[in-house]
């Protein structure tokens, strides 16, 4: 046994292919949610006739049960055989997907809709904590999940969209819960071996020191969330475009989200993670800005890929020092990260729709450009606020170039 950087108390001999089921179960799961996410509303108005409320409706049960889900998660996280409880999260979640595959009224969407965002909850807390099994070995463990994440997301538009004039939305759902299934199958191979039940030791200074942080992810997700609606709106409604000519000018940013994590965390080690954090969403806030006079969809594509950019150094840091921080209450302290950025994002939605409909879009531009700019200030004052390390140990670096599916175990 040996304990690290942040406290954490690990075992030297881990069984071997956790870190790799891991990666491949995000990118399976969550490319699945990807397409979900967006199919979801176009089926519900298609299949049922769902009114806009309706949908919405929808939408919030889901992320209602994954904000309710997500201490228990992170309990679980924290107690018991991580493979195996992502095993348990996917496979919820892959029941929600099936559940839409095969509902026959839309009333019994609103269960699917609870079951699959329960387990996308217990799920991404748990993967967190496997990968943050890793990082006083590899201080870029973290950036290595997000690149799969994000191959994972641009990755199965291809095949979805081919997929979809054939089987129609319930054939690819049904399509996706299997995916799904694949990807539990390989938690729960990677989980076989038994782990004793973990009794977390309370974390020093209690779990408070994480309050700047969470109001830092809470306005990471409305702006990311309220960002990607209005893009959304504005190349639908301003520019006429159809769903897959929308898919190509987010396509690139999906890709700089893939291979960008690794190269921009040499950055991190080079110039630290406070200076990393205030460039990051500094670029960010201009870009968001600059998308008030974007002229054309080509532009917005470039701009949308500086904004990937930014996101991909971001995300890592912010996981990182949860983990450091956290010491054996990584799943639970995930949890509240997690439940954060959900209800920013549930915030940025709404705020993102009144915008749009009243107020000029140079100006809606502008106010998003604003709120990302104050992450510039409470990055770092979070950062500081749980003690973290500047530049992640030395000793703790691997230089190895990893692959984003399959990262050494």
């Amino acid at each position: 046994m040996r304990t690290t950087g942040g406290g954490q108390v690990r075992e030297d001999a881990r069984p071997a292919g956790r870190r790799r089921a891991a990666i491949r179960g995000a990118v399976l799961i969550g490319g699945s949610g990807e397409i979900l996410d967006f199919l979801v509303p176009l089926w519900a108005g298609s299949a049922f006739g769902a009114s806009g409320t309706a949908i919405g409706v929808l939408l919030a049960v889901e992320l209602v049960a994954s904000v309710l889900a997500r201490p228990v998660a992170g309990w679980l996280a924290d107690t018991r055989n991580r493979p195996r409880t992502a095993a348990l999260g996917a496979g919820l979640f892959g029941l929600g997907l099936a559940g839409y595959a095969l509902t026959p009224t839309f009333d019994l969407a609103y269960a699917a809709a609870a079951v699959g965002g329960a387990g996308g909850a217990v799920f991404w807390v748990t993967v967190r904590a496997i990968v943050s099994e890793y990082l006083a070995e590899d201080d870029g463990a973290f950036a290595s999940l997000y690149s799969a994440v994000a191959f994972g997301s641009w990755f199965f538009w291809v095949p979805a969209m081919v997929l979809l004039p054939a089987l129609d939305f319930r054939g690819v759902f049904l399509v996706l819960a299997a995916v799904c299934l694949v990807g539990s199958g390989i938690l729960a191979y990677a989980g076989r071996t038994a782990q004793p039940r973990r009794r977390p030791t309370p974390v020093p200074g209690g779990l408070r020191r994480f309050r700047v942080l969470l109001a830092t992810e809470a306005l990471s997700g409305l702006a990311a969330a309220g960002v990607g609606l209005l893009l959304l709106l504005h190349l639908q409604r301003s520019f006429d475009l159809d769903v897959h000519q929308i898919a190509l000018v987010f396509l690139p940013g999906g890709i700089a989200m893939t291979v960008l994590p690794r190269p921009l965390h040499g950055l991190v080690r080079r110039f630290g993670r406070r200076a990393t954090f205030v460039v990051a969403s500094l670029a960010s806030a201009v870009c968001a800005g600059s998308l008030a006079f974007a002229p054309d969809p080509v532009t917005i594509a470039v701009l949308w890929v500086l904004t990937g950019a930014s996101w991909a150094a971001l995300s890592p840091i912010t996981d990182a020092a949860v983990t450091e921080s956290a010491g054996e209450r990584v799943g639970t302290a995930m949890s509240l990260v997690g439940n954060a950025v959900f209800l920013g994002s549930a915030a940025g939605g709404v705020l993102a729709g009144v915008l749009y409909d009243h107020a000029p879009w140079a100006a809606t531009c502008l106010v998003f450009a604003g709120l990302i700019a104050t992450e510039a200030y409470l990055g770092p004052l979070a950062l500081d606020s749980l003690g973290v390390r500047d530049v992640p140990d030395p000793e703790s670096r691997d230089d190895r170039e990893d692959s984003a599916v399959g990262p050494p175990d």
